[in-house]
Formats: structure tokens, C-alpha cells, sequence
């Protein structure tokens, strides 16, 4: 008997995240994002589960063009109608798609159930002032997030995190992080 095994093809461009709130009928997608999961500068280092993110006032990436972006979010919303057909389950939730733009296009790298970390940093910090996280999370549960008000300020967003040194591999515990350089930041400890 011959050992099983699955061939992936090696793929090479710029990774980006969508996420879409769904509520099994309808989307609305937030603005992309692009993780960094190298622990070190220079993308360089183990991976993590990210570093940190970015997006832009424009709601693109510097190397993606719109039709790159409705790609993307069609085959999120490609997935959102597959999961109710084949299912017969309507997908009510975050659909986070990992794309990653080659030279043949846009390439779909998985798919996630949840908000992303540190994407979702990013991204829920842009919601417009008018715009209620709470409806929006209603509005997923019940079968209407069409009725939600939904939108983005058109501002940019990074997130770094601070980590202690040895991250991720062997971090020292109980060792302070010192943010005195930092001019004017919004910080969030998480942990």
C-alpha cells in the first residue's frame, strides 16, 4: 500500500486579508488588510500568529487595484451561497478569507469563521462613528445585517505589537515592555 499525501503548489506574491459580515443572505465586507507574521524586522524569524497589520485610508493595499479587491470579495460571497447549498445552513458570522495576489491573480489561501488577530484590530477601529458593532452583530444572528447601517471611515490603521524578547520561541516572563518612546498612541493591553 502506497503512503497518501496531497501536492500544494508553492505560491509567491503579496498575502492580503477580507473579511465580510454575513448573515447568510448578505455581506458587507470590511477593508482589506495585510498581516506581517514574522516575529522580527525586515520579515525575518519564526512565524507568529501576526505582528501586526495595516490597512489604508483608501480602503486597498498598495499593491492591490479594485478589481483585485471585488475578486476577493466575491469569493467570499462565492462561500457564504456554497456553505448554504451544500449545508442548507445559512453561514451567519465573520467570514475571513486569506488571499494572497500572485502574478496569475488572486489566489484564495484559506478560510477562517472568526475576526482575524490582529486584522480585526485594524479594521473594527475604522468603523464609522454612526455605525453600532452590536447592530451589526444582531444583524449577523438574526438574518438582518441588510437593514444595518454599515461603513468605514476612510482612515489608515497599523497595529504592532510589543512583545517580550524571546517571542515567540522562548519569551521572558515578567519583563517590561517600555512604549516611553511611542508620541501620542492609542494602546490596548490585551493580555
Amino acid at each position: 500500500c502506497l503512503p497518501k499525501f496531497v501536492l500544494c503548489e508553492k505560491l509567491q506574491g503579496e498575502e492580503f486579508s477580507v473579511l465580510s459580515f454575513c448573515d447568510g443572505e448578505s455581506q458587507v465586507h470590511m477593508p482589506p488588510v495585510q498581516d506581517h507574521k514574522r516575529a522580527y524586522e525586515g520579515d525575518t524569524g519564526p512565524n507568529t500568529g501576526g505582528m501586526g497589520a495595516y490597512s489604508c485610508a483608501d480602503h486597498l493595499l498598495p499593491f492591490i487595484t479594485p478589481k483585485v479587491l471585488q475578486q476577493a470579495q466575491a469569493i467570499n460571497g462565492a462561500c457564504m451561497r456554497a456553505l448554504r447549498t451544500e449545508t442548507g445552513e445559512l453561514y451567519r458570522g465573520v467570514l475571513y478569507g486569506g488571499f494572497m495576489l500572485t502574478p496569475r491573480g488572486v489566489m484564495l489561501i484559506e478560510f477562517n469563521a472568526r475576526l482575524g488577530d490582529p486584522e480585526c484590530l485594524n479594521i473594527l477601529s475604522l468603523l464609522s462613528p454612526e455605525t453600532d458593532f452590536l447592530a451589526v452583530c444582531e444583524g449577523m444572528a438574526s438574518g438582518g445585517l441588510g437593514k444595518v447601517p454599515v461603513s468605514f471611515q476612510p482612515l489608515a490603521s497599523c497595529c504592532k505589537y510589543a512583545c517580550p524578547e524571546g517571542y515567540p520561541t522562548k519569551p521572558l516572563k515578567n519583563s517590561p515592555v517600555d512604549l516611553s518612546g511611542l508620541t501620542k498612541p492609542e494602546l490596548a493591553y490585551l493580555g
